[in-house]
């Protein structure tokens, strides 16, 4: 063990910015699914993608009504912490869902079946917008995050209808929503079935009906590492066509936005363990967008002690109640290993100890989320 290494290790963790949580926002098409359970080779893409990354908050949209229970399976397969709600509205065919490591304070359906006239269509709203209110860890206040998905299609009669969902939302978030939560931080994510820069003729503008002062959200574009690629869809043509899908924060997740990317395993260099290059493919005809929030109010922490003693290594640091922390070790600057499962801190100070790492070691503690 090498004490110049734990130093520098040290020395580089007070640099880190203060993580709030991360999301993903993906529309896993489960249109016409026979078999969503963890043996169908689509959801099998799915799971090593939802294990790779391990975000924080998963809203979902396409989910198969008739198959809701199988996500139970997914978090026992492969995201063991993750809480679900799945109480969404839907067409009879595809629902939404959210999944988090964060406490679910509560979720809620609105606008389901809704009626569309007062916002220019003669009928309903074809599925709803789903809301999950998440206790985030150095967040005074629960932060909510909704889910949708609009309309597709291109007809006359679905571009109306999709203008007019958006506007139903847009007048929900102003009329409900803000007035008793000005407050409080929040996020619309979800398939809005219509490209910001590249609408169809006759377009009704919904995503300028949910982007603009009145709602708060603010028009977020993640584009895929390594290209300047905004477009999701569809992984299954000869190209990207279009961008479908959107993560639009408010004002304050805006300002705290660290990284957002489309999250692509074909262009992966190199591909991480576990993934296989086409399972972006098999997966979905959508990609994922994956965020990720800082907290400036966040409590920062170091470490306070390191001990070491024959083959013992013990670990002493700063922690705050509701956040977990990960102590690691790597030995060459690549790869972290964890040294124990997550830690919760339930007061002011948490420890870690066990085997010392064979060889020179640097450490670190990782705080989640």
């Amino acid at each position: 063990m090498c004490r110049g290494a734990i130093r520098l290790g040290l020395a580089l963790l007070s640099l880190a910015p203060a993580h709030a949580f991360t999301l993903l926002s993906w529309n896993v098409s489960g249109n016409g699914a026979t078999d969503w359970s963890t043996n169908a080779p689509q959801v099998r893409a799915i799971g090593r993608i939802l294990q790779h990354l391990q975000p924080d908050v998963i809203t979902l949209q396409e989910v198969p009504f008739a198959h809701t229970g199988q996500l139970t399976n997914w978090i026992h397969a492969w995201l063991p912490r993750h809480a679900l709600a799945t109480n969404s509205g839907t067409d009879g065919y595809l629902r939404s869902a959210v999944l988090s490591r964060l406490p679910i304070r509560r979720s809620a359906r609105w606008l389901d079946g809704a009626p569309l006239r007062d916002f220019g269509f003669e009928g309903t709203f074809t599925r709803d917008l789903f809301e999950v209110e998440l206790a985030v860890p150095g967040f005074a206040r629960p932060v909510h995050v909704f889910t949708t998905h609009l309309k597709q299609g291109s007809t006359e009669a679905d571009l109306r209808r999709r203008g007019a969902e958006a506007a139903a939302i847009s007048n929900w978030l102003v009329t409900v929503f803000l007035p008793a939560h000005a407050d409080r931080a929040h996020v619309l994510t979800g398939d809005l079935n219509e490209d910001v820069l590249a609408p169809p003729a006759g377009t009704q503008r919904p995503i300028a009906k949910l982007v603009n002062p009145a709602t708060g959200l603010r028009l977020l574009t993640p584009r895929a590492p390594g290209s300047t690629s905004e477009k999701t869809w569809s992984t299954r043509g000869p190209g990207l066509w279009y961008r479908l899908d959107y993560v639009l924060p408010g004002g304050f997740l805006f300002s705290n936005v660290v990284r957002a990317a489309v999250f692509r395993t074909a262009t992966l260099q190199p591909l991480p363990p576990g993934l296989n290059r086409d399972d972006e493919i098999t997966a979905s005809d959508h990609l994922p967008l994956w965020v990720e929030f800082a907290h400036p109010e966040a409590p920062s922490f170091r470490i306070l002690r390191v001990e070491a003693g024959g083959d013992r290594l013990r670990l002493v640091w700063e922690s705050a109640p509701g956040f977990e922390y990960t102590p690691e070790f790597t030995g060459d600057w690549q790869v972290w290993t964890p040294l124990s499962p997550e830690l919760t801190g339930m007061g002011p100070e948490l420890n870690w100890e066990g085997p010392a790492p064979a060889g020179p070691a640097f450490f670190r503690v990782r705080r989640w989320p």
